[in-house]
């Protein structure tokens, strides 16, 4: 009995003596800066390949396969309100460019490329050339600018489109948090379509605003509303 009092107390003595320092807490995990500027460039696509990434990427948007983004989608078909949905946001799938690049992928339109990649400062989108199979081009999307503002030629596909970003001056309010600091984006292609970026760096797109013109006409219509309800980010 003695022995096994004498055990206990020499066991206490030792947890007591340890120090915060000698408990090993869990490190988290590097956040990996982007700063490639791959404008302009142009892949055959079989350069482009598959790629499980299992680092975090920071930037203009942080990036990795735990985060995720929650939206409320108001649909609308020309203008008609068609249903309000709840839809996740969430970067599953990469692919790395012949120069080493992580390429990010969504099937959720929220106003960033569907293949993207986010440096520390602007959005990349990486896609398919038009009319011409096996190559693969970079258009720079949008990104941070120096001023309160800037204008700059863009497209939708096929269709010219005049650009221009905002600073935003005062707080922009969603179920999601109130944010400063936001960048208002705007990409027009007259009689064609609209799209409207509201966007907070290092968070994500804050809402986003779509509209086109139906087919054989050049008046825009509503068609898809999506507003940050909440987000992960890790």
């Amino acid at each position: 009995m003695k022995k096994t009092i004498v055990s206990i107390l020499i066991g206490s003595t030792c947890f007591l003596s340890c120090t915060k320092s000698d408990i090993l807490l869990p490190v988290a995990e590097p956040c990996i800066v982007q700063t490639g500027n791959p404008a302009g460039k142009s892949y055959i696509s079989d350069s482009v390949v598959d790629y499980t990434c299992t680092n975090k990427h920071c930037g203009i948007l942080p990036l990795s396969t735990k985060n995720y983004w929650v939206y409320e989608d108001s649909i609308f078909t020309d203008g008609v309100l068609q249903q309000v949905r709840m839809d996740t946001l969430r970067f599953q799938d990469c692919k790395k460019s012949s120069d080493g690049l992580v390429w990010w992928e969504t099937d959720m339109n929220i106003g960033l490329p569907a293949t993207l990649y986010a440096s520390d400062s602007t959005f990349f989108g990486l896609a398919d050339r038009m009319f011409t199979p096996g190559i693969m081009d970079v258009k720079k999307e949008f990104g941070l600018f120096p001023g309160d503002s800037v204008k700059y030629l863009g497209s939708f596909e096929d269709a010219a489109a005049t650009c221009r970003g905002i600073r935003m001056q005062t707080t922009y309010k969603t179920e999601a948090g109130d944010f400063n600091d936001g960048i208002y984006f705007e990409k027009l292609a007259r009689n064609y379509r609209r799209d409207q970026v509201y966007f907070k760096p290092g968070i994500g797109v804050m809402k986003y605003i779509q509209e086109k013109a139906p087919m054989g006409t050049r008046t825009l219509k509503l068609q898809q509303v999506s507003t940050l309800v909440s987000y992960h980010i890790e």
